[in-house]
């Protein structure tokens, strides 16, 4: 099913587009790695010290928080691992 959409909103010679609706959210996935992430960050561990633990680079790390928290939407790692909790991604500790 189809939803027309006003580009610009005028009534004179609007530009409509074709959205498609979607009738259930798309689920959240992770990688392997963004999800270990979460799980060693939940467990209290620091950047540097996920770095050691798998054997990378703290900018690494920090890459891949970022890319967490853009998907989830949220502003900090609590707040991306209470929102991986509540959707079972990881364990809860």
């Amino acid at each position: 099913m189809y939803q027309s959409v006003s580009v610009f909103g005028r009534s004179s010679n609007p530009r409509v587009i074709q959205t498609r609706e979607s009738s259930q959210p798309q689920p959240i996935k992770l990688t392997n790695r963004e999800k270990e992430f979460l799980q060693w960050s939940e467990a209290g561990k620091s950047s540097w010290e996920i770095a050691m633990i798998v054997g990378c680079s703290v900018a690494n790390v920090n890459y891949h928080f970022n890319n967490i928290r853009r998907k989830f939407g949220v502003s900090s790692r609590y707040l991306a691992g209470k929102f991986a909790r509540e959707q079972g991604l990881i364990q809860a500790i």
